[in-house]
């Protein structure tokens, strides 16, 4: 905070020059033409050239003060210097020049097996081109029967760099890794880079064996556009935007040998640490459980034959 003694430092004594705050300019044929500006600020730092001879009369016709070029502002202190940017050269935009690159429409699937013990399964894709890797959403509850429709741009450097892309098909689980349910490796055809699409169900191979698994729908085409689509982490639609929440684990259900036991009796067949893994998953429920050991073996024998 300046003082009041500062103040008074900064303020201009004594008669004014009758050019203050006045910009005189000269035209070819001699005739004087007067600006007025209206910031004091610029008014103090302007200096006027001596002209010759006695400086012409303002417009009120008092004299100008003896032909004398006005005094020259003193700086101060405490009062910065007036400050004289220099503009730089602006560069011109650089043109924007479009990528060619495949364009991939992963549409559905239809999968012969169901590979939960309880539900429906949740599929997703994950598709690699080249060094890149995309994932769709998750189609919950879908089954076997999933539906994404989604569109990615996979940018290439050449037609010759990428011949061949891979999908593989995925249930989404909660409390385990993620299980590969499905999978293909599709060879793009030349046409493709000639300009046709490729509309077309590829088959899945899997545990039921090659291309016995499903098939999948996909639209492939060759394309010059924008690349906007990168690599990315699947995205749980379901949840998003939901604000962060703080889950509490449910503990381990306590499983009791008088259950298992029980449950071995029904299926001398099945080791007892199997029906203990059940049992936990159903959460102590026997009733869950046998079903659930049911259904497995009644898959095992369908496997069989």
């Amino acid at each position: 905070m300046t003082s009041a003694s500062e103040r008074r430092d900064q303020v201009l004594l004594g008669p004014l020059p009758p050019s203050f705050l006045r910009l005189e300019t000269r035209t070819t044929d001699g005739e004087t033409v007067t600006t007025v500006t209206a910031d004091p600020a610029v008014g103090r730092q302007v200096e006027l050239p001596p002209q010759g001879g006695d400086a012409p009369n303002n417009g009120g016709g008092a004299p100008n003060n003896g032909g004398q070029p006005p005094p020259r502002p003193q700086h101060r202190p405490g009062v910065p210097p007036p400050q004289h940017y220099t503009q730089h050269p602006v560069h011109p935009v650089q043109p924007y020049v479009p990528q060619a690159g495949l364009s991939i429409t992963i549409a559905q699937a239809v999968l012969n097996k169901s590979y939960t013990l309880i539900g429906s399964m949740d599929p997703y894709v994950r598709l690699k081109v080249g060094h890149n890797t995309y994932e769709t959403f998750t189609h919950a509850g879908a089954d076997k029967t999933p539906c994404w429709n989604k569109v990615y741009h996979c940018p290439l450097p050449n037609t010759h760099s990428v011949r061949t892309v891979s999908v593989e098909i995925f249930d989404e689980k909660s409390l385990t890794d993620d299980q590969r349910i499905a999978y293909a490796k599709i060879s793009v055809p030349q046409s493709v880079f000639e300009g046709h699409t490729l509309d077309e169900w590829f088959p899945l191979s899997g545990k039921l064996g090659e291309a016995k698994e499903g098939s999948i729908n996909l639209i492939i085409s060759y394309t010059t556009m924008p690349m906007i689509t990168l690599p990315y982490q699947r995205i749980h639609y379901p949840y998003v935007g939901a604000a962060p929440q703080h889950f509490t684990p449910r503990p381990p259900p306590q499983i009791s040998e008088a259950d298992v036991t029980s449950i071995k009796d029904m299926f001398p067949a099945v080791d007892k640490e199997v029906i203990r893994t059940v049992l936990e998953s159903k959460h102590g429920n026997v009733e869950s459980a046998v079903a659930a050991i049911l259904q497995i073996m009644e898959g095992e024998q369908g496997g069989q034959q």
